[in-house]
C-alpha cells in the first residue's frame, strides 16, 4: 500500500474511533477501504487525489462480477461514502468521487426465528465449550446484537442483569438475565480468569477481544 493511501486510511480509522463507532464497524470499514485501495493500486493509482467516480464505479462492478451480493455491495458503499466524505471534510480531496454512487436495490427480509428444534439443537451443540455456550445463551436469552456482544466487558454482567452500552444509535440499556443465561455467564467467568490485560467479556485463547468479521 502506498504511503498516501496508508496515511489516509489510518486517518479515517482514527476518525471513526473518535466518533465512538463500534469496534466491529471500524474493523469492517477498514477492510472495505483496504480492499478498494488494493483495486485502485492495481489500476496504477498512487494517491487518493487521483481517484475519480469512474474508478470507484469500476471497483463496485468488480465486486458484483466476483459474486458479492447486492446487500454486501451496499454495505461496502456505505464504507466508501463515509471514507470519501471524511476526506472531503478534512480537506484531503477537493471533490468527493463517491457522492453520486447509488446503492443497489435488494430485498430486506425479516429475521428468521429459530424453531424449537433448532433452538435446542444449537444449545446442545455447544454445551461442551463453556465460552461458546455463554455466547449462545446471551444471544438467545437477551437478543443482544453481535457488535454489542463483542463490546461487552466483564463488569457488564451484573447478577441477574446485563448492561449494554449505547452503540451507533442504539440506546444504553440493562437487560434481565434468566437463570440459564446467568449460569452460563457465571461458568464462563469462572474459567476466563483475571490474568489478561483486556477487560472484554469474551476473549480468545490468547487473551484478546473477539474480532467480529
Amino acid at each position: 500500500m502506498s504511503t498516501d493511501f496508508k496515511a489516509t486510511n489510518d486517518q479515517f480509522i482514527e476518525y471513526l474511533g473518535s466518533r465512538k463507532r463500534a469496534r466491529a464497524t471500524i474493523v469492517a470499514y477498514k477492510k472495505d477501504i483496504e480492499q478498494m485501495i488494493a483495486f485502485l493500486e492495481s489500476m496504477g493509482k498512487k494517491s487518493i487525489k487521483e481517484v475519480t467516480f469512474d474508478e470507484v464505479s469500476a471497483f463496485l462492478k468488480k465486486l458484483t462480477s466476483d459474486s458479492y451480493t447486492p446487500k454486501s455491495v451496499s454495505r461496502k458503499i456505505n464504507s466508501i461514502k463515509t471514507f470519501f466524505r471524511f476526506l472531503k471534510g478534512a480537506g484531503k480531496i477537493s471533490a468527493d468521487p463517491a457522492i453520486e454512487i447509488e446503492h443497489p436495490q435488494y430485498e430486506v427480509k425479516p429475521p428468521r426465528i429459530l424453531s424449537k428444534l433448532e433452538y435446542r439443537a444449537l444449545r446442545d451443540a455447544c454445551r461442551g465449550d463453556v465460552r461458546m455456550y455463554a455466547i449462545v445463551e446471551l444471544f438467545l436469552q437477551t437478543g443482544v446484537r453481535i457488535g454489542e456482544l463483542a463490546a461487552l466487558t466483564t463488569s457488564d454482567v451484573k447478577g441477574n442483569e446485563l448492561h449494554i452500552a449505547s452503540q451507533e444509535g442504539h440506546e444504553e440499556r440493562n437487560v434481565p438475565l434468566n437463570k440459564a443465561a446467568q449460569e452460563a455467564a457465571s461458568k464462563y467467568l469462572a474459567i476466563r480468569g483475571d490474568g489478561t490485560k483486556s477487560n472484554a467479556l469474551f476473549i480468545t485463547k490468547t487473551g484478546r477481544p473477539l474480532l467480529i468479521r
